[in-house]
């Protein structure tokens, strides 16, 4: 019996259907009254620069474990889509593999939960923040002083459909094949509420993306209205398993 793995360019099957799109992909509503619409395009656009600030900065491959240190936002979403087109392994900071990353991604950089052993990409959430501040730390590469010098397109290697894509705690682990493999209707434009974690949310909103349909993320405690729904032509709100 071959032990060949089959392998596919995952985050590139998902994003290209609508990278010429000018249509929005997520959009994302802060609490701070940010509202940051991003098209197929666009969202493509920002997922290939990080994509290559990670593949320049930290050499990601299929052996690289990565902690997602963050909450969802459309920044994150992007980086774990990012970190995943190198068939990377996303966890979150409370799992066992966080000791052994390759990588973290916090908007904390001087976290001491962080190991001396990774390296430490920052992150600034705040839509027009060019750089992380003042508090960057002495080791931590800064995302938002990078990422917009590099390119707008990624050309990505296959990787193994049977990599593990993520691992969150508390929760069983998914491969590539099935985070990115699911069949769902399509629904329209979804509310999502960024009440959960990321890496529990991913599926969701690659499986929604795959079907065709658009996100809008909103923050924890930002209030839903009538009139956000109208504008942003709400069809389906998302309702976390219980």
């Amino acid at each position: 019996m071959s032990s060949i793995q089959p392998q596919r360019t995952f985050v590139e099957d998902l994003l290209a259907p609508r990278r010429a799109s000018a249509s929005p992909w997520l959009t994302w509503h802060s609490l701070s009254g940010e509202r940051i619409e991003l098209s197929g395009r666009v969202f493509d656009n920002w997922v290939a620069k990080s994509a290559n600030l990670l593949s320049d900065l930290f050499d990601l491959d299929e052996e690289s474990t990565v902690v997602i240190d963050l909450a969802p936002h459309w920044k994150s979403v992007v980086l774990a889509l990012a970190a995943l087109h190198h068939g990377a392994t996303l966890v979150d900071a409370e799992h066992s593999d966080a000791a052994h990353a390759a990588l973290w991604i916090s908007s904390e950089p001087n976290d001491e939960r962080i190991p001396a052993s990774s390296e430490i990409l920052a992150v600034n959430p705040a839509a027009l923040a060019l750089s992380f501040g003042s508090d960057l730390g002495p080791v931590a590469e800064d995302f938002n002083a990078s990422v917009r010098s590099y390119g707008d397109q990624f050309y990505p290697s296959a990787v193994a459909s049977s990599a593990t894509a993520l691992a969150a705690t508390g929760g069983s682990a998914m491969t590539l094949n099935e985070l990115f493999g699911s069949s769902v209707p399509a629904r329209g434009t979804i509310l999502v509420r960024a009440q959960q974690p990321l890496l529990t949310l991913l599926p969701y909103l690659v499986s929604q993306w795959a079907a065709g349909d658009a996100v809008v993320l909103v923050e924890d405690g930002v209030e839903v209205t009538e009139r956000l729904r109208e504008g942003e032509r709400i069809s389906f709100d998302y309702e976390p398993a219980s």
